[in-house]
């Protein structure tokens, strides 16, 4: 690992990027009666290629016949299938959906609460690590 802990950087470049997201959203948010407002979103990063350029592979080894084998789902198999957005305008011009918002929003909020469980688990198994058993 060349003395850097790539996990805990993988995850602060998401929470920043939340962090971003979130304030863009909390604008479009702010700005649902001005006229003419279009809203903004940032655009989703591919983090599974950002972990694969940080993180070698892991694959799971069966060290003992009674161990389950894997089934982790390989490259390509599944396929994200995202929905074309209705564009809606209101006669001010403002195309701020607050529902939509809000929904993005509550992704983020929970995507945000996912990576700091994720950082706080990781230095809770380097606590249990240095301290021992």
């Amino acid at each position: 690992m060349d003395g850097k802990l790539n996990l805990f950087q993988v995850i602060g470049k998401r929470l920043n990027w939340l962090g971003q997201r979130q304030a863009v959203l909390a604008e479009n948010i702010a700005n649902a009666d001005t006229p003419d407002y279009v809203p903004q979103d940032l655009s989703e990063r591919d983090f599974r290629r950002v972990l694969r350029g940080e993180m070698a592979r892991v694959e799971p080894v069966a060290t003992n016949a009674a161990h389950m084998r894997g089934t982790a789902i390989k490259p390509g198999e599944a396929r994200s299938h995202r929905e074309a957005h209705p564009y809606e305008t209101s006669p001010s011009g403002n195309a701020v959906i607050l529902e939509e918002q809000l929904i993005k929003v509550g992704e983020t909020q929970t995507n945000y609460q996912m990576m700091t469980n994720l950082y706080r688990k990781h230095m809770e198994m380097f606590r249990i690590a240095l301290r021992g058993n």
